[in-house]
Order: structure tokens, then sequence, then C-alpha cells
């Protein structure tokens, strides 16, 4: 029985690589035709004798596998050669079978009736086979390359075709003027076409990044930011849909138009585009192919160049608005065309949550700009402060008094108080506005300094009013303390609006002492001068016109226990140093005494008008009553000094000691006579200095 079978696997093996070899000869020619000479030859039928010659190789190999021979027979041996020949038989076979197949396929294409869904299949399962190489001599057969460039071309050509049929079913045009811009968009209504190529598109991964371009930059855009002229139309053309704009290149930010609008032309452009919008499956159409490139793009343009722009800045206007309800309704819309992406579908309902708090932002923003704006006003206009207005730190305890103020801080308080009555007003926003009251009290400290830098350094009465904003806007705060006392920041505020008034004030101070000494440069005493010049008397008049000058711009400006204050504090530094300059002479003659009283006179005359009270004088200005019991020194009696300084116990006492005495000498160098009881105990006698 076996030796049956292994005769027919003699006769059967030759008789199969025969039909092998004549079907890859065959398969030779058609390559040779088809890749070489680019002659057309027939392989319908080569392919259906192939099919039967495999059914053949399958039941020999079977039979073959089932015989049993012993290894040392002759048999044996002739076996094994016929397998070696089947095997590589079937190999040979198995490469001319693919490559039949492949250009089968090839041929297929050029087959009439083929729609673009079926071009595109063959060429996948063309790809599919050049790509699965099963034997390794493929990729050595020169032809092969070949076989790959033609699947390239022809899949080159197939989106080609795609991209040329799609422009002609959706058409999108723009032209430029000089001034305006013209955009068309045109849907055939050859939905069945239309169906064809998106579909095909969608299976080839095409990218529809151009038709999003287009869209956004041509379409949404102009919608978005400027005034548009649209018509959609798609009722009076039975073949197309239109939808057409126009709008000027060039427009003005107040011609921009409201969010209603924008809302309004962008669903009904939705509308009518939803026309190309072909449904692949029930979970992919084209308008969610252009989502996932666009959607987000669109809605941060809509909400960053409309909505933000049009959130009302005004309770009043939030309250009448609608936009909420609107951008909800949009985004519905949206999501009802199917244009979503599975991302970004909630961004702009997420955005409609949170318009309150854009609002509640922008309107502060708007408090805190149009505070500054009244902080830059140049007023140069005083505002008189009744002291049942105006309580300053730290003087509960002192009789009140009027002040002035700037016109500016006045307006800035008002606008204080109604920031602060709209905070208590809206609870919600309540600390945003408190937060935006502190904020613009800081910037009050550092932007008006900045801005009005060379008057408040240079001009005494503009550093004495913004002394006086700076504890008027203090008074606010701790008037409202009870509303602001849970925000703890205004304490440090307050402190820093006191020390930022008083800082540039006493900066004045320091400018004006530093005037009056260079003015008394002019003031100089030697043992060398024999009588007193016009020098001195003019560093004494000029300071004395420093002070009323001073009296002047501060008197009206300040409260009058600052004021008395600030210029008592300059009058006793002056008369001090006046006074140290006349007690460090050594030898005073009777003429420079004679001249040093006239002055003290012009002194005495003058400074006491500095103050409403001039009797005030004496107890304001320290240096006041030794600067009289001075002039008692120089003009008086030797009799009239000793009674005056009555052994140690005299008024003369309470300003001068005896060594300040002793040290002062006017004619008593001629009388060369000692005033035991003017010395100190244990001190005798008084020598003249050589």
């Amino acid at each position: 029985m076996e030796q049956i079978q292994l005769e027919n696997v003699t006769f059967n093996v030759p008789e199969v690589l025969s039909c092998i070899s004549k079907y890859q000869e065959h398969v030779r020619d058609i390559v040779n035709s088809n890749y070489v000479d680019f002659l057309s030859i027939s392989n319908r039928d080569m392919l259906d004798d192939m099919k039967s010659l495999e059914t053949d190789i399958k039941e020999l190999i079977a039979s073959t596998s089932q015989l049993t021979v012993d290894k040392s027979n002759v048999a044996w041996n002739d076996l094994r050669n016929y397998q070696r020949d089947l095997e590589e038989g079937i190999r040979g076979y198995k490469i001319a079978r693919k490559l039949l197949s492949i250009h089968d396929l090839f041929e297929s294409l050029n087959l009439s009736g083929n729609g673009y869904e079926k071009t595109a299949h063959i060429l996948t399962k063309i790809k599919t086979m050049l790509d699965e190489l099963d034997d390794p001599v493929l990729e050595e057969l020169h032809f092969f390359q070949g076989l790959i460039l033609r699947h390239e071309t022809e899949y080159d050509k197939l989106l080609n075709d795609l991209d040329v049929t799609f422009n002609k079913l959706v058409q999108l045009q723009q032209r430029s003027f000089q001034n305006t811009k013209s955009v068309t968009i045109r849907i055939h209504k050859d939905e069945n076409l239309l169906y064809q190529v998106v579909v095909t598109q969608l299976k080839t991964q095409h990218n529809f990044e151009s038709v999003c371009q287009f869209l956004l930059e041509n379409v949404f855009a102009p919608v978005i930011v400027k005034p548009v002229s649209l018509i959609c139309d798609e009722k009076s053309n039975e073949q197309s849909v239109l939808i057409q704009l126009s709008y000027q290149l060039s427009v003005g930010e107040d011609l921009r138009p409201g969010y209603k609008t924008v809302l309004s032309n962008v669903m009904q452009i939705f509308y009518n585009l939803s026309n190309m919008n072909i449904v692949v499956s029930d979970d992919e159409c084209l308008f969610k192919v252009l989502a996932r490139q666009m959607k987000k793009r669109l809605c941060t343009l809509l909400m960053e160049q409309c909505l933000d722009r049009d959130i009302p800045d005004t309770i009043e206007g939030m309250k009448e608005s609608s936009m909420v309800k609107d951008v909800c309704e949009f985004n519905t819309f949206l999501k009802t065309t199917n244009f979503v992406d599975g991302k970004n579908d909630d961004l702009l309902e997420e955005y409609a949550n949170s318009i309150e708090t854009i609002h509640q932002k922008k309107l502060c923003d708007n408090v805190l700009d149009t505070a500054v704006q009244i902080m830059k006003h140049e007023s140069h206009e005083m505002v008189l402060i009744e002291d049942h207005e105006y309580q300053f730190v730290g003087s509960t305890s002192a009789r009140l008094s009027s002040c002035m103020v700037t016109r500016t801080v006045v307006d800035l308080k008002k606008f204080l108080d109604k920031v602060l009555a709209e905070a208590f007003a809206n609870g919600g926003a309540a600390d945003r506005f408190i937060q935006t009251i502190a904020t613009i009290l800081e910037r009050y400290m550092v932007d008006v300094p900045m801005a009005n830098e060379k008057l408040l350094f240079k001009i005494p009465q503009q550093s004495a009013l913004f002394r006086n904003d700076c504890t008027y806007l203090n008074y606010w705060l701790q008037k409202n303390d009870d509303k602001l006392k849970d925000h703890s920041s205004f304490a440090t505020i307050s402190e820093a609006l006191k020390a930022c008034g008083e800082d540039i004030f006493q900066h004045q101070l320091n400018t004006q002492r530093t005037q009056m000494m260079q003015a008394l440069n002019g003031f100089k005493l030697s043992i060398h001068l024999v009588e007193l010049g016009t020098e001195q008397q003019r560093a004494v008049r000029q300071c004395v016109r420093q002070f009323e000058l001073l009296k002047n711009v501060w008197q009206t400006v300040l409260p009058e226990s600052v004021y008395k204050q600030s210029l008592s504090g300059l009058v006793d530094q002056f008369l001090r140093e006046i006074m140290k300059r006349i007690q460090n002479l050594e030898d005073i003659t009777t003429a420079i005494g004679n001249g040093l009283v006239l002055l003290i006179d012009i002194i005495t005359e003058t400074l006491p008008n500095l103050f409403k009270e001039p009797s005030e004088i004496h107890q304001l200005v320290k240096q006041w009553t030794k600067l009289l019991q001075l002039r008692q020194i120089l003009c008086g009696s030797l009799v009239e000094i000793t009674e005056l300084w009555a052994e140690g116990k005299g008024p003369l006492t309470m300003c001068f000691s005896a060594e300040e005495i002793k040290h002062m000498r006017i004619i008593w160098k001629m009388m060369m006579i000692t005033i035991p009881s003017m010395l100190r105990p244990k001190e005798y006698h008084w020598i003249p200095r050589k």
C-alpha cells in the first residue's frame, strides 16, 4: 500500500513542480509586460488555475506527510528529495501568487464604477500585501519597488481627486479689495457624492486644517470682532447653499458688534454649514472632525475678543444682562449641531458660570481706574474741612480745628464712600470691593508722591496739603473701622498713610531748616567786629521773612495745633542759633551790644505775629523768654543785671547759668570789677580775658 502511495508521490510531485514552474513563467511574463514593457495581459484565468493548483499542493503535502518509509530504504532518499523540491516549488508558488494578486488588485482600480470608497479599500489591501513580506526574497526583486511606487502614485492620485471633488462641492473663496473683504462659501447639495468624498477622506485620515483655518480667519474671526454684512441662503438655489459675508478691513473699537449679534451670526453660519456635515457613523461626523481641530480656538476667540468686552462693568448693567443664559444656550446649540470634540464642550458653559466673578473683577478694575484718574487730577483748589468733619489722629484730647485739603482728596473720599456702600449692598462682591479700597489707598501713597514729587518737596503749601490729605484718608479709615475691622490689612495701611504724609511734611520742615541755616551764614560775630553791619541785619530779616511766608501758606492750611508745633519749632531753632552765636562772643562792645538789641527788637516785634494770639509765643517758643532776658542783659546797667541775678535767685536764673553770664562781657571790661554774687560758690574774682 505504501509502495503504491510512494509511486503516486513520485508521479505527482514532478507534475506539481512543473505546474508551479509554468505559472511562475507566466507571472514573470505578466510582470515584464506590466512593469517593464507596460503591455496588458489578462491573468484572471491563471488566478483561477492557481487556486486549483493550491488545492492539489495541499493534498500532496498531506499525502507525503503520512508516508512511513524505512530510512535505510532507497525510497526514503527519493521521498526526501521530493519533499525538498516541493518546498522550493511552494515558496516560488507563494511569491508568484502574491505578485499576481497585487497585480490583479492594481488592474481592478481601472474598472468602471469604482467609487472613492472602493478605490481606497483596494489601495489599502495592496498596501497591506506590500507591507507583509512573507519571503525576504521579495525585497530583492528588482520590480518590487516598482509595485510600491505604483501604489504611492495611485494613492496620491486618489487623495488629489478627493481634494478636487471636495473643493468643487464645498467652495471656499475670499477676495480682498482696498478697504473691504468678501468671503463666499457655496455648498452643493450632491449629498451622495459628498458622502463618498468625506467618508473616504476620513478613512484616509485627511487633515481638514485648511478648512478650519479658512473658517477661523475669514469667517468667524471677522464676525466676532467686526460689523459684517451676512447673507445665508439655502432656498433660492436648489443646487447649492450660499453663505456670503463682507466687512471692512479696518474698523474702530467703538464699532465692534455686541455679543448678541455675534452669537446670532455664528449660529446662522453653523446652521448653513451643517449642509456639509456628513454623518459617517453614530460616533463620527465632519463637524466633530472640524471641532477637534478648531473648537478650542473658536471658543477662546469668542470669549477673549467678544464676551470679555461685553461683560457689564456696572452693577445695574449686570442685573439687566442675560449673558449667562445666552452663552449657555449657544453652547447647547453647538452640541446639538454635533460641533463637539469631547474636551472643550463645556468650555463656554464654565465661562458662563464665571461671568459673575469676571464682572466683579471688571467692576473693581473699573473702580480702581476711576480712583487713579481722580488721583491724577492736578487740583490746586483747596477745600475747608470743619472740625466736626475732620478729627486728626491723636487729637482727641485737644481742641479740634479746621484745615484745608485738596479737592482731589475730597473727591476721592466721596468715591470711597460710594464703593464701601456698594460693597455692603452687594454681599457677594463685598470682599473684592474692600480689597479694591485697600489697593486704592496703597496706590495713593505711591502714585501721588511720584506724580507730584517736585511740588511736594519744593512748595511748602503742597507738602502741608499732602500731609492733611493723608491724615484725612486716615480719618476716613478710622471712621469706617467697624466696617473694615475684619480686614487686617487696613491697620497697616492706616499707619502707612500717616507715615507717608508725615514723611513728606518732615522733609519740607528739614528743607526749611536748611534754608534758615543758610541764611544765618550771614549772621557772623567775632572779636574783630567793631559794630554790626547790614549783613547781620539782612540775615535776621531774611529768616523773619521766611517765617512770614510759611505763615501765609501754612496757617490756614494746617490744623492749628500742627501749625503751631511746626512753626514754633523752626522759630525756636532760629532763636537758639542766634543766642548761641551771641553767647560765644568773648567781648561784646557797647556798639555791638546796641546793634544786637536792635536786631532782637526786630525779632520781638515781628515773630509774635506769626500766631493768631501773639502772646502765645511765650508758651510755644521755648527760647523766647531767654531772648527777652538776653536783651535785658545787653542793654541793662550793671546794677540792673545784678538785681536780675539776685545772687542766683533772680529771674535770670530761669534761662541763664552763672557760666553763661560770666562769659558775656560788655563794657565791664573797662570797669574791671568783680561780681562775687554772680559767681558760683568758692569763685571770688572775675578776671578779664586778655
